[in-house]
């Protein structure tokens, strides 16, 4: 059950990351609402769509599932993007790349 627990943490993490709506972030794992609802309320899919919500989100699926710290770590990224003020002068994909560089050094300092 942790790991069905760590996977809707994960999942809600990462839609509040991105800013979308549950509509918005089902839509972008291509999923129907009320799956992706069901799912990040308790955590229990099936394998094909565990699988699908990953390659959606570009996320490899045992990070979803077995990264008990992923939610935190994007917590500190947020907190630290908020703390770069030039960080919103950026266009949406520079402030991806960004992002993806701060992922990497939490990930580092995470070994």
């Amino acid at each position: 059950m942790e790991n069905h627990n760590t996977f809707a943490k994960n999942l809600e993490a990462i839609r509040i990351y991105k800013g979308q709506s549950v509509s918005e972030f089902a839509q972008a794992a291509g999923l129907p609402k009320s799956t992706f609802q069901s799912v990040r309320t308790n955590g229990n899919t099936t394998l094909d769509t565990a699988i699908r919500i990953s390659d959606g989100l570009g996320i490899p699926l045992d990070s979803l599932i077995g990264d008990s710290g992923l939610a935190e770590k994007i917590d500190i990224v947020q907190q630290l993007l908020r703390a770069v003020e030039w960080f919103r002068t950026l266009s949406s994909d520079d402030q991806e790349k960004v992002a993806a560089h701060f992922r990497g050094i939490l990930e580092v300092l995470g070994k």
